[in-house]
C-alpha cells in the first residue's frame, strides 16, 4: 500500500485472509480526510511526491547520520529563528548535552528543568534540539537535551545509563517535583525506560513523562507498525525491531528497563502519550497508555488524524504541531513545581 496517487472508485479493495491472521489488501485506496488543516493535507500531498527516505535505513550508519543531521541543521536553523531561546553545551554528570534556555528567563540553579532525550531510532539525532527548543520558549523553563550514546557502537543500556546520571546529577540541585523528562520516538521509548530504571536505583520519581509516540514492548509488535513507514503510507516498511537492532543488541526483550510493559508500572509518573493514526507507533503509544490507565497511573492520550510519526518534529509551521506543543508544553507545567 502506498497511498499515493488518484483514488479509483470503481475498484473495489480486494481482501484476502490468510490462515495465520495476516489480512492482505490490495487496491486499497484512501483519499486525504477533511478534518485535517489545508497545511496539514499540502504537506502529506508534498510528501508523497518525495523520495521514500526509509531506503536510507539499509545504508552505513555514516550516510544515516549524515542526511540526519544536515536535515536537522536545517530545522535547528528554523526553530531558533523563531523561538527566542539561546543554547549553550554542558555537561552534566559526565554526559554532554545542550541547555536550551528561554530568553527573559531568570537563573536558578535550583528551579524546575526539564529533560529532553531526543529521537533518531536510538542511533541518529546527536545534539538535536529540535524537540528541545520549542518546550523551553513554551514553558519558559530551561530545557537540557541529553546527547546520550547512540547506537550500534553503544547499545542498550548505555543510553539509559546515560539518562540516569543527567538525572541523578539533578537531583543534587533540584527536587524530583521540579523536573520533567520527555522524547519523541526513540526518545520516547528512553523517557519510560529511564523511569524504570531510576525506581529500580531507589531514586526519587520525577514530575511528569512525556511519551510521545513511542513502544514500551520491544518483544510484541504493534498493529500499525506493519501499515506506516516514518511518513505514513510508504512504498516500504521496515520492522521497528529491524530499526533498533543495533540498541536492542542481546538484551531480553521482555526486561523490564527495555521494555516497561513488563514492569510494575504503579507509581509511574504522570504521562502524557501521543501519536498519530498514520504513525507507526500509534500501537505502541495506545498500548502503554492502557498499561498505565490500568496500573492507576495518570496518563492522557492524544491522537492526531492523518499525521505521520512525530509530526511535531519534522513540521514547525503546521497548526497540528502548534497544538501538539501547546499540549505538551501545558502538560509539563501542569505537574512540575515551579
Amino acid at each position: 500500500m502506498t497511498g499515493q496517487g488518484a483514488p479509483h472508485p470503481s475498484r473495489e479493495p480486494s481482501v484476502t485472509f490468510l490462515p495465520d491472521g495476516t489480512t492482505h489488501i490490495v487496491d486499497l485506496h484512501v483519499p486525504l480526510p477533511t478534518s485535517i488543516s489545508a497545511a496539514a493535507a499540502d504537506m502529506i500531498r508534498l510528501r508523497n511526491r518525495m523520495p521514500d527516505p526509509t531506503n536510507g535505513l539499509t545504508a552505513p550508519i555514516e550516510i544515516e547520520r549524515k542526511f540526519y543531521d544536515e536535515a536537522q541543521a536545517i530545522l535547528e536553523a528554523q526553530l531558533l529563528a523563531i523561538y527566542a531561546v539561546s543554547v549553550e553545551d554542558v555537561v552534566i554528570g559526565g554526559v554532554p548535552g545542550r541547555l536550551v534556555t528561554p530568553h527573559g528567563h531568570t537563573a536558578r540553579p535550583t528551579g524546575p528543568m526539564l529533560i529532553n532525550l531526543h529521537g533518531g531510532a536510538f542511533k541518529l539525532g546527536s545534539r538535536s534540539i529540535a524537540e528541545a527548543v520549542p518546550i523551553a520558549a513554551r514553558t519558559g523553563v530551561p530545557v537540557l537535551a541529553v546527547d546520550y550514546r547512540l547506537a550500534p557502537e553503544h547499545a542498550h543500556p548505555a543510553a539509559v545509563d546515560d539518562a540516569i546520571a543527567v538525572y541523578r546529577t539533578l537531583l543534587e540541585t533540584h527536587t524530583a517535583q521540579g523536573i520533567a523528562i520527555y522524547g519523541s520516538s526513540a526518545g520516547a521509548v528512553l523517557a519510560a525506560e529511564t523511569v524504570i530504571a531510576a525506581r529500580q536505583l531507589g531514586l526519587p520519581m520525577p514530575a511528569a513523562i512525556g511519551f510521545f509516540s513511542g513502544t514500551a514492548d520491544f518483544a510484541r509488535t504493534g498493529d500499525t507498525e506493519a501499515l506506516f513507514g516514518v511518513i505514513g503510507f510508504a512504498p516500504h516498511v521496515t520492522a521497528v525491531l529491524d530499526q533498533a537492532r543495533g540498541y536492542l543488541a542481546t538484551t531480553n526483550l521482555t526486561d523490564p528497563l527495555l521494555s516497561p510493559t513488563y514492569a510494575d508500572l504503579r507509581s509511574f509518573p504522570p504521562t502524557l502519550c501521543m501519536s498519530g493514526t498514520r504513525d507507526f507507533f500509534l500501537s505502541g503509544t495506545c498500548n502503554f497508555h492502557r498499561l498505565l490507565l490500568r496500573a492507576g497511573v495518570d496518563a492522557r492520550l492524544v491522537v492526531f488524524d492523518a499525521m505521520p510519526h512525530v509530526h511535531w518534529t519534522k513540521y514547525p509551521d503546521l497548526p497540528e504541531t502548534v497544538e501538539a506543543l501547546d499540549l505538551q508544553a501545558a502538560f509539563l507545567m501542569n505537574y512540575i513545581e515551579v
